[in-house]
């Protein structure tokens, strides 16, 4: 298969691609920090249970934050047209952002026992915007060409495995013991069978 030649200009299905998910990452990131309730999404809700979780937040910041800056880097990129060098940046940020979003699907199915619609459109687009990039892989233009197969899977595996192993320390390093894990374990339970707290203070 004849890989396509590097583009001359703007790339805009891809950039086009990295406006929906920054839309989408933009308006969790937003959700998070004013505590507001996601669209759609009523309390006690999958959506509620992964936002109130400890995993919607890496390093003091929210976790969709992260992908706001991904997908506005990718953006550029793909704005200023994806020459081999541009392609292989745009494309290692695309596997990371598909491996973390599919590292974070499997925490919120398997440890929250919950869906999030938003944070599942956000990894398919993600999952999208890479199948494009790869589709326009521009042609190696020698051995040690960074576009070659061999490198492109190379980079493809780093840029997953870093980014998961990165995630993984993150979250175990900020994993609550001991009262703090049994006070989150009863919160998300409460939250999720909709318990209601009245109380009165004298």
């Amino acid at each position: 298969m004849t890989r396509p030649p590097a583009p001359s200009g703007p790339d805009w299905p891809a950039a086009a691609l990295a406006v929906a998910g920054l839309a989408v990452s933009a308006y969790l990131t937003w959700t998070k920090w004013s505590g507001a309730t996601a669209l759609f999404c009523e309390t006690g809700s999958g959506c509620d249970v992964v936002q109130a979780s400890r995993y919607a937040m890496v390093l003091g910041v929210p976790t969709a934050a992260w992908g706001v800056g991904l997908y506005a880097v990718i953006g550029g990129l793909a704005l200023a047209g994806l020459s081999p060098r541009r392609w292989v940046w745009a494309y290692a940020l695309a596997v990371a952002g598909v491996a973390f979003s599919g590292y974070l699907t499997w925490i919120s199915l398997v440890e929250l026992g919950a869906v999030c619609p938003y944070c599942l459109a956000d990894a398919a687009i993600a999952a999208v915007l890479l199948g494009w990039l790869l589709a326009r892989r521009p042609a190696p233009t020698g051995r040690r060409a960074a576009t070659r197969r061999s490198r492109v899977i190379a980079i493809g595996v780093a840029a997953a495995v870093v980014t998961v192993v990165f995630g993984m320390g993150v979250f175990a390093a900020g994993s609550p013991t001991g009262a703090s894990a049994y006070q989150e374990s009863l919160a998300r339970h409460l939250t999720a069978s909709g318990a209601i707290f009245y109380g009165a203070y004298w």
